[in-house]
Protein backbone atom coordinates (compact mmCIF):
# COMPACT_ATOMS: atom_id res chain seq x y z
CA UNK A 1 0.00 0.00 0.00
CA UNK A 2 1.35 3.42 -0.99
CA UNK A 3 0.14 6.79 0.26
CA UNK A 4 0.88 9.58 -2.20
CA UNK A 5 0.89 13.37 -2.18
CA UNK A 6 1.39 15.39 -5.37
CA UNK A 7 1.59 19.13 -5.89
CA UNK A 8 1.67 20.35 -9.49
CA UNK A 9 1.55 23.61 -11.42
CA UNK A 10 1.05 24.12 -15.15
CA UNK A 11 2.32 27.37 -16.62
CA UNK A 12 1.09 29.19 -19.74
CA UNK A 13 2.33 32.11 -21.83
CA UNK A 14 6.05 31.39 -21.72
CA UNK A 15 5.99 30.63 -17.99
CA UNK A 16 4.53 34.05 -17.14
CA UNK A 17 1.06 32.86 -16.10
CA UNK A 18 -0.09 30.11 -13.77
CA UNK A 19 -2.85 28.33 -15.65
CA UNK A 20 -3.61 25.45 -13.33
CA UNK A 21 -2.46 24.20 -9.93
CA UNK A 22 -3.52 21.28 -7.79
CA UNK A 23 -2.86 19.28 -4.66
CA UNK A 24 -3.59 15.56 -4.93
CA UNK A 25 -3.58 12.86 -2.29
CA UNK A 26 -4.42 9.20 -2.52
CA UNK A 27 -3.86 5.58 -1.71
CA UNK A 28 -2.59 2.94 -4.12
CA UNK A 29 -2.54 -0.82 -3.73
CA UNK A 30 -0.09 -2.88 -5.76
CA UNK A 31 -1.76 -6.22 -6.51
CA UNK A 32 1.40 -7.74 -8.03
CA UNK A 33 4.43 -6.61 -10.08
CA UNK A 34 2.22 -5.34 -12.90
CA UNK A 35 -1.22 -4.30 -11.56
CA UNK A 36 -2.05 -1.33 -9.31
CA UNK A 37 -5.37 0.06 -8.02
CA UNK A 38 -5.71 3.58 -6.67
CA UNK A 39 -8.18 6.14 -5.32
CA UNK A 40 -7.31 9.85 -5.14
CA UNK A 41 -8.79 13.22 -4.21
CA UNK A 42 -7.62 16.38 -6.00
CA UNK A 43 -8.30 20.06 -5.26
CA UNK A 44 -7.56 22.34 -8.24
CA UNK A 45 -7.40 26.01 -9.07
CA UNK A 46 -8.02 26.84 -12.73
CA UNK A 47 -7.45 30.25 -14.27
CA UNK A 48 -10.41 31.70 -16.19
CA UNK A 49 -10.45 34.40 -18.87
CA UNK A 50 -11.02 37.12 -16.22
CA UNK A 51 -7.65 36.25 -14.62
CA UNK A 52 -9.36 34.74 -11.60
CA UNK A 53 -8.91 31.22 -10.26
CA UNK A 54 -11.87 28.91 -9.75
CA UNK A 55 -11.72 25.94 -7.42
CA UNK A 56 -12.75 22.44 -8.41
CA UNK A 57 -12.70 19.10 -6.61
CA UNK A 58 -12.08 15.74 -8.24
CA UNK A 59 -12.38 12.19 -7.04
CA UNK A 60 -10.93 9.45 -9.23
CA UNK A 61 -10.03 5.79 -9.33
CA UNK A 62 -7.25 4.19 -11.37
CA UNK A 63 -6.43 0.73 -12.64
CA UNK A 64 -2.91 0.52 -14.09
CA UNK A 65 -0.85 -2.17 -15.79
CA UNK A 66 2.93 -1.69 -15.98
CA UNK A 67 5.57 -3.77 -17.73
CA UNK A 68 9.29 -3.23 -18.11
CA UNK A 69 11.97 -4.69 -20.35
CA UNK A 70 15.49 -3.73 -19.28
CA UNK A 71 15.53 0.10 -19.16
CA UNK A 72 12.30 0.62 -21.13
CA UNK A 73 8.88 0.41 -19.46
CA UNK A 74 5.30 1.31 -20.20
CA UNK A 75 2.16 1.91 -18.14
CA UNK A 76 -1.40 1.70 -19.43
CA UNK A 77 -3.82 3.40 -17.06
CA UNK A 78 -7.63 3.59 -17.04
CA UNK A 79 -9.16 6.29 -14.84
CA UNK A 80 -12.75 7.13 -13.90
CA UNK A 81 -12.92 10.71 -12.71
CA UNK A 82 -15.75 12.88 -11.43
CA UNK A 83 -15.28 16.63 -10.96
CA UNK A 84 -17.41 18.94 -8.81
CA UNK A 85 -17.45 22.59 -9.73
CA UNK A 86 -17.84 25.51 -7.33
CA UNK A 87 -21.19 26.67 -6.03
CA UNK A 88 -20.83 30.12 -7.52
CA UNK A 89 -23.74 32.14 -8.91
CA UNK A 90 -22.09 33.09 -12.19
CA UNK A 91 -20.96 31.58 -15.48
CA UNK A 92 -18.44 29.23 -13.82
CA UNK A 93 -21.18 27.05 -12.28
CA UNK A 94 -21.28 23.66 -14.01
CA UNK A 95 -22.69 20.25 -13.24
CA UNK A 96 -20.35 17.43 -12.27
CA UNK A 97 -19.05 15.38 -15.20
CA UNK A 98 -17.78 11.79 -15.16
CA UNK A 99 -14.88 10.99 -17.51
CA UNK A 100 -13.05 7.86 -18.56
CA UNK A 101 -9.41 8.87 -19.06
CA UNK A 102 -7.08 6.34 -20.67
CA UNK A 103 -3.34 7.03 -20.72
CA UNK A 104 -0.27 5.31 -22.14
CA UNK A 105 3.16 6.28 -20.78
CA UNK A 106 6.54 5.13 -22.11
CA UNK A 107 9.65 5.61 -19.95
CA UNK A 108 13.37 5.03 -20.44
CA UNK A 109 15.47 4.72 -17.27
CA UNK A 110 18.83 6.34 -18.02
CA UNK A 111 19.92 5.72 -14.43
CA UNK A 112 18.28 5.68 -10.99
CA UNK A 113 17.87 9.46 -10.97
CA UNK A 114 16.93 10.45 -14.52
CA UNK A 115 13.92 8.94 -16.37
CA UNK A 116 12.64 10.64 -19.57
CA UNK A 117 9.07 9.85 -20.66
CA UNK A 118 6.38 10.48 -23.25
CA UNK A 119 2.65 9.94 -22.78
CA UNK A 120 -0.69 10.32 -24.48
CA UNK A 121 -4.14 10.50 -22.92
CA UNK A 122 -7.72 10.58 -24.18
CA UNK A 123 -10.80 11.91 -22.38
CA UNK A 124 -14.09 10.09 -22.97
CA UNK A 125 -17.17 11.67 -21.35
CA UNK A 126 -19.52 9.24 -19.62
CA UNK A 127 -22.37 11.56 -18.62
CA UNK A 128 -21.69 14.86 -20.42
CA UNK A 129 -24.92 16.53 -21.60
CA UNK A 130 -23.60 17.37 -25.10
CA UNK A 131 -20.36 15.39 -25.68
CA UNK A 132 -20.67 11.73 -26.65
CA UNK A 133 -17.27 10.98 -28.23
CA UNK A 134 -13.68 11.58 -27.23
CA UNK A 135 -13.68 15.29 -26.50
CA UNK A 136 -10.04 15.90 -25.57
CA UNK A 137 -6.60 14.42 -25.94
CA UNK A 138 -3.24 15.44 -24.64
CA UNK A 139 0.37 14.44 -25.12
CA UNK A 140 3.45 15.23 -23.07
CA UNK A 141 7.19 14.72 -23.05
CA UNK A 142 9.40 15.26 -20.05
CA UNK A 143 11.44 13.60 -17.35
CA UNK A 144 11.29 12.41 -13.77
CA UNK A 145 14.11 13.04 -11.34
CA UNK A 146 14.25 10.60 -8.41
CA UNK A 147 15.80 12.15 -5.32
CA UNK A 148 15.30 8.93 -3.34
CA UNK A 149 12.80 6.05 -3.06
CA UNK A 150 10.10 8.36 -1.64
CA UNK A 151 10.47 11.72 -3.39
CA UNK A 152 10.61 12.55 -7.10
CA UNK A 153 10.00 15.57 -9.30
CA UNK A 154 8.83 15.85 -12.90
CA UNK A 155 9.12 18.51 -15.59
CA UNK A 156 7.23 18.21 -18.87
CA UNK A 157 5.86 20.03 -21.89
CA UNK A 158 2.23 19.23 -22.68
CA UNK A 159 -0.16 19.91 -25.55
CA UNK A 160 -3.89 19.43 -24.90
CA UNK A 161 -6.47 19.71 -27.69
CA UNK A 162 -10.26 19.66 -27.54
CA UNK A 163 -12.28 17.68 -30.09
CA UNK A 164 -15.95 17.42 -31.12
CA UNK A 165 -16.82 20.80 -29.58
CA UNK A 166 -17.92 24.06 -31.14
CA UNK A 167 -15.16 26.19 -29.55
CA UNK A 168 -12.11 23.94 -29.73
CA UNK A 169 -9.09 25.06 -27.72
CA UNK A 170 -5.49 23.95 -27.76
CA UNK A 171 -3.41 24.52 -24.63
CA UNK A 172 0.36 24.42 -24.42
CA UNK A 173 1.78 24.14 -20.93
CA UNK A 174 4.93 23.42 -18.99
CA UNK A 175 4.26 21.28 -15.94
CA UNK A 176 6.22 21.00 -12.72
CA UNK A 177 5.30 18.34 -10.19
CA UNK A 178 6.59 16.87 -6.95
CA UNK A 179 5.57 13.42 -5.68
CA UNK A 180 5.97 12.07 -2.20
CA UNK A 181 5.10 8.44 -1.45
CA UNK A 182 5.11 6.61 1.86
Amino acid sequence: VLLSLLNEERWNQNLSELGYAFLDGGINYRIDRHWTLGVNYRYMLLRNLDNEYNGRQTLYGDVAYSKGVKRLSFTLRARLQNAWYPLVLNETKQNSVLYNRDKLTLRYRVNYYFVPFINGEIFIPVNHPTHEKIDRYRAAAGFYYNFNDFFKAEVYYQVAHELNQSNKKTNYAIGLGCFYEL
